[in-house]
């Protein structure tokens, strides 16, 4: 267990210095994809609510030391969305085309009207950036989803590290 978390630490990390240092430095990019929500979706969704948890406070610890913006801001809402997705581990299958992109574009929406909601508790900084019904949302929220089944499934290629059980296990409870 504990090395399946440091693993998926390590790419979340890798995940935030790409959202961070190489994505936003590109001038043809109208928004940024948010890769660390997609890679903490597909965390929580393959190993549970305490796992998506985990994921989301260390992700948004991440996120706000790189970025600058409160301690704890992305904390909340990614903590909330990786418990969320958590919940489904046993009943969707993460692997296709579908499953990955409808489970980012619910997520992506979630992530904005939880930003909106605990925008309002930081009145004085500049967090309200777009609103919800807007263009940037709207590429936002497309091109995660685009990514979506791509990054699922380079990260099926370390699925057997990143998993918790053991597959002979879920076989045994399923007959």
């Amino acid at each position: 267990m504990i090395k399946s978390f440091i693993i998926s630490v390590f790419i979340i990390f890798c995940a935030t210095l790409i959202e961070s240092t190489i994505l936003s430095n590109m001038a043809f990019l109208f928004v940024i994809p948010d890769l660390v929500l997609i890679c903490s979706i597909y965390f929580a969704m393959l190993n549970g609510k305490v796992y998506g948890q985990s994921n989301g406070i260390i992700s948004g610890l991440f996120l706000d030391f790189i970025t600058g913006v409160p301690l704890g801001f992305n904390c909340i809402y990614r903590t909330i969305i990786g418990y969320l997705f958590g919940i489904f581990t046993d009943t969707i299958i993460i692997s296709g085309i579908i499953m990955p992109m409808l489970s980012v574009g619910i997520a992506t929406i979630i992530k904005r009207l939880l930003i909106l909601l605990i925008a309002v508790f930081y009145p004085k900084l500049n967090l309200m950036i777009y609103g919800f019904i807007s263009y940037d949302f709207l590429y936002e929220f497309v091109i995660n989803i685009i990514l979506a089944p791509f990054i699922f499934r380079f990260l099926n290629f370390f699925k057997k590290s990143l998993l918790i059980k053991d597959t002979k296990d879920m076989i045994d409870n399923v007959q």
